[in-house]
């Protein structure tokens, strides 16, 4: 077996043509809904935390 070696400017063309690609294949509309959802899981997670910790208080008082 021979060993193939690949110089930076072809590892940086390839890098460069991946992700000009993958960012081709998403649209705006599927990352601001990737955005709104993460936020929306952010505040409901934090609600709901802060809701335990209330409930957990008033049945450790009792």
């Amino acid at each position: 077996m021979t060993e193939q070696h690949v110089s930076k400017g072809g590892k940086a063309g390839f890098l460069g043509g991946s992700l000009i690609s993958l960012f081709m294949s998403v649209s705006f509309n599927d990352v601001f809904e990737t955005v709104f959802y993460a936020a929306l899981g952010t505040i409901v997670s934090f609600v709901v935390s802060l809701a335990m910790k209330k409930l957990l208080r008033r049945f450790m008082k009792r």
